[in-house]
């Protein structure tokens, strides 16, 4: 099928069903198999004939590299094992904490492969207006969804105007200033298809198939 087809899929989807087949997604590739995770790895590779999609990834990838490096390390010298490189005496890494370091990263760069896939067909309002969707059933617990969301937005929105570069994890815990603060915050409310119920459907499928 052509790119184009997949394309308007993705953004014919629900924002709250998007964010819940990359929950499956993560839960997939997390627990999955080294023999279908090799399989979600070459179908994985598939997302790089998107623009939107290998710029998204790239930028994620880039943004967690040190992660990656220090994950690959605390592995590579912490698991025991056979000497990798003798010559090195105890210098060296154990060969076993390699083989589970590079297939930690490689699990966290498929997690990030289909998060980059949501954020590039899925835009700012969309994304919180799923996760306002999604945070229904904590309402029952005093959940304030519609403040979280609205605070969400202005946050998100505050950073990346602001004059300096700001961590947006620090601005949400921070109060705003009172000039990032518009009068109102609208999200455009959408409604759950019977596709979106077909997709997430085969989307359970999907995960209960690798897992199996």
């Amino acid at each position: 099928m052509p790119k184009a087809y997949w394309a308007r899929l993705v953004k014919s989807l629900h924002p709250a069903a998007r964010i819940l087949l990359w929950c499956g997604w993560a839960v997939a590739v997390e627990r999955a198999p080294l023999a279908p995770l090799i399989i979600l790895a070459v179908a994985t590779a598939t997302a790089f004939l998107f623009a939107p999609v290998r710029l998204q990834l790239l930028r994620l990838l880039r943004r967690t590299r040190w992660l990656m490096a220090v994950l690959l390390l605390t592995y590579a010298y912490t698991l025991p094992g056979a000497v990798l490189w003798p010559a090195l005496g105890w210098g060296s890494p154990s060969a076993e904490g390699v083989q589970q370091g590079v297939l930690r990263v490689g699990r966290l760069a498929l997690m990030l492969a289909g998060l980059a896939v949501l954020l590039a067909y899925t835009s700012r309002p969309r994304l919180i207006y799923g996760l306002y969707v999604l945070a229904r059933p904590l309402t029952w617990l005093g959940f304030d969804r519609r403040g979280f969301a609205v605070r969400l937005g202005l946050t998100l929105d505050y950073v990346e105007h602001a004059p300096k570069p700001v961590r947006w994890l620090d601005a949400l815990r921070a109060p705003l200033p009172d000039d990032a603060t518009p009068v109102t915050y609208t999200l455009q409310a959408e409604r759950w298809q019977s596709r979106d119920s077909a997709v997430i459907l085969a989307g359970l499928l999907g995960v209960l198939i690798v897992l199996a």
